[in-house]
């Protein structure tokens, strides 16, 4: 099966999950957004800086939509079921054609860590880019000391891959990450 990342973009697919629905991130969840992003205890492992106004958070949420445009990266809004607010993102994007492969990302609101939702979310999406995408790889990384996205990728199936040293550089100093992977056949294999 060959990867289809035009249907990703073109149908602007919306998840409902056991406690989540996902859907495309819009200006219009610029508020909702500023509420998590400007934790500096949330942002201490991506790649923005926490935001000091909603106009970083527009800014944000514009790059978005212009990587979105340009076919970069799809990103979905985690909305809380319950609750009926935006809690945080997870999305898609790096996208190879040529080897049917893509990454995941996920930020969420510090309030909402440990209960599994990143996880929840996040599962939506591989069985997604899997089943309906066509990928044969999808992969995601954290910092090394990001002991709770890895705690993600390793519930959602994922495979330690090793250590990429140095390898981003996040406000204005050098990371190291943890490459993980899920293959189709492992996610087929486990189903």
């Amino acid at each position: 099966m060959d990867l289809n990342v035009e249907k990703l973009f073109t149908t602007e697919p919306i998840f409902e999950t056991n406690r989540l629905y996902l859907r495309k991130l819009a200006s219009s969840d610029a508020e909702q957004f500023y509420s998590f992003a400007s934790d500096p205890l949330m942002t201490e492992h991506v790649r923005w800086d926490y935001h000091r106004s909603i106009e970083d958070t527009f800014a944000l949420l514009n790059s978005i939509e212009q990587k979105f445009k340009a076919r970069q990266s799809f990103n979905w809004g985690i909305v809380d079921k319950p609750l009926g607010n935006l809690i945080g993102r997870v999305c898609l994007f790096g996208f190879d054609e040529e080897n049917d492969m893509a990454e995941i990302g996920f930020a969420l609101s510090r309030e909402f860590w440990n209960r599994g939702i990143a996880s929840e979310a996040s599962k939506a999406l591989i069985e997604y880019g899997f089943e309906e995408m066509g990928l044969n790889r999808i992969e995601a990384r954290c910092n090394v000391a990001n002991l709770g996205s890895e705690k993600v990728m390793q519930k959602i199936g994922m495979k330690f891959e090793g250590v990429l040293r140095n390898q981003i550089k996040m406000k204005n100093e050098y990371k190291s990450q943890k490459l993980y992977s899920i293959l189709r056949q492992e996610y087929f294999d486990a189903k």
